[in-house]
């Protein structure tokens, strides 16, 4: 039973770190406008919870640019 249990962890891991690596591939062929783009949507995003931990300084604000 544990190895049964080991092996079905270690298959989900390989699955799961499989389809990372692919992400990872499809995000490095993007067009260096649409990285921009999802930098800019990243940084809006976590902007409240950065904000909410204390005073940013001036490079953790988001960029006010629109790609």
């Amino acid at each position: 039973m544990h190895d049964e249990t080991d092996a079905t962890i270690q298959a989900e891991a390989e699955r799961i770190f499989s389809a990372k690596k692919d992400w990872h591939r499809r995000q490095a062929q993007l067009p260096i406008q649409e990285k921009v783009r999802i930098l800019l949507r990243m940084q809006r995003d976590d902007y409240p919870i950065l904000l909410a931990r204390g005073v940013l300084k001036p490079w953790e604000k988001p960029w006010n640019i629109e790609p």
